[in-house]
């Protein structure tokens, strides 16, 4: 038995920080009439600067099966008997959930999965990451979906947007709560809960007050933790993400790592310019380190 990892490019692994060999399946974007291929087309420093002027509220199309069906073929050639790929969560959107109902039909002389991953960004990138280190150790597909789902279990984000249009017009997040959020001048501290979805977790005035309101809640969410990796994501905000790194590094002692991260175009393009968020992966106790 041979595994092989796909994942698609709203996991942030373009731009992840460890040397991998997951195969990535590409989404597009669509300015208006414009079709852009994300990190083929344009990447993250590109598409926030356009982004930041741009009138249009982008769209994304999911990969195609054509898209997915390259990328198993060429773990077939490499000799894979197995594959499992690694969507969005299937609540934030349908594709990977309709790849799960269909997959075992599309391909021949392979096996194929699909994983729930319930969470998306470099949050996404890790669950696929870690299932390839799982499989070159030589465990196996439902081996690699039991120790998966026990970081997954051990994830959670939370973000703070600076404009909510982008999630409401998605879908992402209920208008009503974006008519609020914009009435009232509240900044809500979102959460990406166990489930996969985007909700609201709190409600706090100001963007400088959500930001520290932000760091208070991972904090509180990681207490009792031996080994913590925390994730400080951005969507063109490097300087402000560098100083939240600084922040949650002078103020917990269970840090593994504080790593930073651009959000790909992919999601950036749900949620808007102008983001921050943390995420946070507990280590303790895995089967291998990551």
């Amino acid at each position: 038995m041979k595994i092989g990892i796909t994942a698609d490019c709203s996991s942030g692994l373009e731009y992840f920080p460890h040397k991998h060999n997951v195969k990535i399946t590409r989404t597009a974007i669509h300015f208006g009439e414009e079709t852009l291929i994300d990190g083929v087309d344009i990447t993250a420093d590109g598409f926030y600067e356009r982004l930041e002027t741009s009138e249009i509220i982008p769209t994304t199309s999911a990969p195609t099966p054509g898209e997915i069906l390259k990328r198993v073929e060429e773990w077939k050639s490499e000799g894979c008997t197995d594959v499992i790929h690694f969507p969005i969560s299937f609540n934030l959107s349908a594709y990977g959930e309709n790849l799960q109902a269909i997959g075992k039909d599309m391909f021949e002389g392979i096996n194929f999965y699909v994983f729930d991953t319930k969470t998306a960004c470099i949050m996404e990138g890790y669950l696929a990451y870690y299932a390839e280190k799982l499989a070159k150790k030589g465990y196996s597909v439902k081996e690699i979906f039991s120790e998966v789902s026990k970081l997954r279990q051990n994830t959670m984000a939370f973000f703070v947007v600076d404009n909510l249009k982008y999630l409401v017009k998605s879908g992402r997040l209920s208008a009503t709560a974006g008519f609020v959020g914009s009435l009232a001048a509240i900044k809500p501290v979102l959460e990406l809960n166990r489930e996969g979805r985007i909700v609201t977790y709190e409600k706090v005035r100001t963007h400088k007050k959500a930001i520290r309101r932000l760091i208070d809640i991972i904090k509180e969410n990681s207490v009792g933790y031996k080994k913590v990796l925390y994730l400080v994501q951005h969507t063109g905000r490097l300087e402000a993400a560098k100083e939240v790194a600084a922040r949650i590094e002078s103020e917990v002692d269970n840090a593994v790592r504080v790593e930073i991260s651009t959000i790909t175009p992919t999601v950036g393009a749900h949620i808007g310019y102008g983001v921050l968020g943390i995420g946070r992966i507990v280590l303790d106790n895995l089967a291998e380190e990551i």
